[in-house]
């Protein structure tokens, strides 16, 4: 296959990096195991044609790269009032979801019923990807996900009844939310950067 050392070089690079997010008593082990699945994939005969190989195998690489950003490694365990908060939060979500989906029932043929549904389930998303510990990037990007939904449904019903003042409410603190969460960050990344 032509391009094989590089497309193994590529996916080694991306194993290390995955390996570097693992505690040092596991890493080395683990770095060896992974790695010498690359060429395994690479040569496979049952998988395909080889751009099918190569795509698989740098896809393995760049799972075992998610893998372990998911992965709590070293996490303490999570206070049990904020395991009670997040809970409520997920319910609140859920009955949310199933008033949705009510919704649809009643008229399938309205649109916006399936973006409050979509913004639902991404609201969802979010306390339970808190509490099943998966990395805080995943949980932010399924927060703002969840936010522009919403602020989607808003605006459209912003729109739909320009005198209630309700829907100009809604979006204000829609992007009032996605204002802090972006001061936040940068402030989070310029912290980081400073250490």
């Amino acid at each position: 296959m032509r391009g094989e050392r590089q497309l193994l070089h590529l996916g080694e690079y991306l194993v290390r990096l995955a390996c570097q997010r693992l505690p040092r008593d596991i890493r080395e082990e683990r770095h060896r195991e992974w790695a010498a699945e690359l060429p395994a994939i690479l040569h496979d005969p049952q998988i395909g044609l080889a751009p099918r190989r190569a795509a698989r195998m740098l896809g393995y690489a760049a799972d075992t790269l998610r893998g372990t950003a998911i992965t709590p490694v070293g996490a303490q365990r999570r206070a049990p009032g904020m395991t009670a908060a997040l809970s409520l939060v997920l319910v609140a979500c859920l009955a949310v979801v199933v008033s949705d989906i009510w919704a649809i029932v009643q008229a399938p043929g309205h649109a916006l019923n399936y973006l409050h549904l979509a913004s639902g389930l991404l609201l969802a998303a979010c306390p339970i990807s808190l509490l099943i510990r998966s990395a805080a990037r995943v949980t932010m990007l399924i927060f703002v996900s969840g936010m522009l939904a919403g602020l989607a449904v808003s605006l459209w019903n912003a729109v739909q009844a320009p005198w209630d003042w309700a829907n100009y409410f809604v979006v204000a603190w829609c992007c009032l939310l996605l204002l802090i969460f972006w001061l936040v960050s940068r402030w989070a990344r310029f912290r980081h950067a400073a250490q």
